[in-house]
């Protein structure tokens, strides 16, 4: 039986922490949309980002854009044997149906950010939205493949290029609840892969995941003062200033050779200005590419290689009702991996 209120936590103007309801009304699903029982929600440096004011958004909403969970209840015209009762789903958020209002971009009009998302027991998504989930899927796993595996296999497959067959060198920075991942896609691919990160249990952790080396941001300096490191392709998911120019000088060694494939691939979200001379950029040919989320083919191939457990998602849970302490943790860098959070009603 669907009850009548829910556990909600809300973004509202002026706030950095969000903003707890215990009574929240449980919503009811319009045309074509399911009522969502929510499994896992997964927190991610854009929740940061949105509290901190960067979006200078003046809507109240539930927060939470990476999440799954089983349908409860259908709207009218949603198609049964597309959101079956019971079975899990992963919910996409960031879909071509979706566009920006008030000056902002699509992707800050969307459940979680700007519509009413995932930190709630229950939640309403379009039928289209749905993507079932395979067997030997967990629902941790589910949740990220929402935002963060879509996100970092897109950037790697689809912007970065490498696929299947290929041997690139690349230098991932990064190691968090993206970058983990982005790392695993990139050697499942053949690639051979150096990560940075600057807090030590990253670099462990990316040197266990397959990680040719892992470094500090010193070492790296080191290493690119003194022209010993070049790679093919840098994906970056921290994205400042530092990291952004430590990128560009990792790929100028490619420009020896012509014709010339160093890209620059960004996927971070940062409020750091990132200035770079066109000389910096076209004498060694390099490519900087923004990366931002993913198809329904990236979300699908991410849910496939969790099945296969050629990916793996390294994630702690927390329950939902401890959100803003987990957000806190998340300002703090204090999180390896992904947390997700997962509600009482689930548990």
């Amino acid at each position: 039986m669907i009850p009548t209120t829910m556990f909600s936590a809300s973004y509202e103007e002026g706030h950095t922490a969000l903003v707890i309801d215990k009574a929240h009304s449980v919503p009811t699903p319009k045309k074509g949309e399911v009522l969502i029982k929510v499994s896992a929600s997964g927190v991610c440096h854009t929740d940061v980002a949105v509290l901190s004011g960067a979006a200078l958004d003046t809507r109240t909403y539930i927060m939470g854009h990476e999440f799954c969970g089983v349908p409860v209840a259908h709207g009218e015209g949603v198609d049964p044997n597309k959101a079956k009762f019971g079975k899990l789903y992963t919910i996409t958020t960031i879909t071509p149906c979706v566009h920006g209002i008030m000056g902002l971009p699509a992707a800050l009009n969307i459940e979680g950010v700007g519509h009413d998302g995932g930190y709630a027991d229950y939640v309403v998504v379009p039928q289209d939205q749905l993507v079932p989930v395979p067997e030997g899927v967990s629902i941790e796993e589910a949740s990220m493949a929402s935002d963060a595996a879509t996100t970092a296999y897109h950037a790697v497959h689809d912007v970065a290029g490498i696929k299947e067959g290929t041997n690139f060198k690349v230098l991932i920075f990064g190691i968090g609840g993206l970058g983990h991942l982005g790392l695993q896609y990139a050697k499942h691919y053949g690639a051979t892969v150096y990560a940075v990160d600057i807090k030590p249990e990253a670099r462990k952790l990316a040197l266990e995941l397959g990680a040719e080396a892992s470094y500090d941001l010193a070492t790296l300096n080191e290493l690119l003062t003194a022209n010993k490191l070049t790679v093919d392709i840098t994906i970056d998911f921290v994205a400042t200033s530092q990291t952004f120019g430590f990128a560009l000088s990792a790929l100028q060694g490619n420009g020896v050779n012509i014709p010339t494939q160093g890209k620059a691939v960004i996927v971070g979200v940062s409020e750091e200005s990132m200035n770079f001379a066109p000389l910096q950029i076209i004498g060694p040919g390099i490519s900087v590419l923004a990366s931002l989320y993913g198809p329904r083919s990236s979300t699908e191939a991410a849910l496939d290689l969790f099945a296969q457990g050629a990916v793996r998602g390294i994630f702690n849970t927390e329950p939902l009702a401890k959100v803003n302490e987990v957000i806190d943790r998340l300002r703090s860098y204090e999180i390896t991996g992904r947390t997700v959070l997962i509600p009482e009603n689930h548990q």
